[in-house]
């Protein structure tokens, strides 16, 4: 069974980037990203299909916490679309 976690800012608080959301998580969570066979696999056929995308630190996480389960997959969707747009800005 998946988790429900709110990853919403709260009313209480100053709004916190999607980057926060998801190291708040991982911290509470005690996730950490540890690359696998698959991952080795799954960068080799991007690269061989004119793909080669680099995740950053960040982006790591997210899919750490996204096969841990601790967040829906629709919001692992929401919260890195936010943390792109957070991150590369109006200009990109």
């Amino acid at each position: 069974m998946t988790a429900q976690v709110a990853v919403r800012p709260r009313a209480d608080s100053a709004p916190r980037t999607a980057r926060d959301v998801i190291h708040d998580l991982a911290r509470q969570h005690a996730i950490r990203y540890e690359r696998g066979d698959l991952d080795d696999w799954a960068a080799a056929v991007s690269r061989v299909a004119g793909d080669d995308i680099q995740l950053d630190e960040t982006e790591w996480l997210l899919v750490a916490l996204g096969r841990a389960e601790i967040i829906p997959e629709i919001e692992n969707t929401r919260l890195h679309a936010r943390y792109l747009a957070e991150r590369d800005g109006p200009d990109m």
